[in-house]
C-alpha cells in the first residue's frame, strides 16, 4: 500500500503526461515536444520489477496487437513481416511465462532470443553529424529487445524509459500522433497504482478520449 505523499507523487506525473497530451495537441506548427518529458516514468518503476516487467509486457502486447490490425508496410517483405510477428509473439509467451514462474530457463530462452532479434537487426552503424547511429531493420523488433530487456538486465528502469520512448514518440518528439499512445501509457500507471481509468481517476481534466491509430 502506498503513502497518501507517494500516491499523490504518483497522480502528479501521470497529470503531466495528460499536460503534455493537451499541450501536443496544440502544438499547431507541429515542432513536437521534447521525449525527456517521460523520463519521469523510471521513479514509477525504481523499486519494483514487478511493474517494470508487465509494463513491459503491456507495451508489446500493444505492439502486436496493431502489427496484426494493420497491413504490411511496403518496405517490409512478405517473409520478413511473418518473421517479425512471429518473433514478437514468442516473446509475449516467455513474459507471460516469466510472470508466472520466475524460472531462469526462461530468463536464458529470452537472451537467446535477443540473439536472434540482433541478427536480423544487422549491424548498420553510420556515422551522422559527429554521432554514431545504429539503423536498425526493424522499429518492431526494436519495441521487443527493450522490452525483453525489461526482464533480464539490472537497469531496468534505463529500459522502461528507452521502450516508452520508442513507442510513443515520433522522430523528432512527441507529436500529435503520439497522444493515443501517450494515453495509452498514462491509462497503465493509473490502473496500475490506482486502479481507476484516466476518466475516473482524472474527472475534472479534458482531454481527447483514446483512439486506434490510423
Amino acid at each position: 500500500m502506498k503513502h497518501k505523499k507517494e500516491e499523490t507523487a504518483i497522480a502528479n506525473k501521470i497529470k503531466k503526461w495528460l499536460q503534455t497530451a493537451e499541450e501536443t495537441k496544440a502544438d499547431i506548427y507541429g515542432f513536437g515536444i521534447n521525449i525527456t518529458r517521460l523520463t519521469s516514468i523510471k521513479s514509477l518503476c525504481q523499486n519494483d520489477l514487478i511493474a517494470a516487467e508487465k509494463f513491459a509486457l503491456f507495451i508489446i502486447q500493444r505492439v502486436y496487437e496493431k502489427m496484426n490490425e494493420m497491413t504490411r508496410p511496403e518496405y517490409f517483405s512478405v517473409e520478413d513481416w511473418r518473421d517479425d510477428k512471429q518473433l514478437i509473439s514468442e516473446g509475449i509467451n516467455l513474459m507471460e511465462n516469466y510472470l508466472q514462474n520466475s524460472e531462469p530457463e526462461i530468463q536464458q530462452k529470452m537472451r537467446s532470443l535477443l540473439k536472434e532479434i540482433n541478427n536480423r537487426q544487422g549491424d548498420n552503424i553510420r556515422r551522422v553529424h559527429w554521432n554514431t547511429i545504429h539503423f536498425v531493420r526493424s522499429g518492431y523488433l526494436l519495441k521487443l529487445e527493450y522490452a525483453l530487456r525489461c526482464f533480464i538486465d539490472r537497469d531496468f528502469t534505463y529500459w522502461v524509459y528507452k521502450l516508452t520512448a520508442d513507442y510513443v514518440a515520433e522522430m523528432d518528439g512527441i507529436k500529435t500522433k503520439s497522444v493515443p499512445r501517450l494515453l495509452e501509457v498514462a491509462e497503465f500507471w493509473c490502473k496500475y497504482y490506482f486502479g481507476q481509468t484516466l476518466t475516473e481517476k482524472f474527472p475534472n481534466f479534458t482531454f481527447t478520449e483514446m483512439s486506434k491509430e490510423g
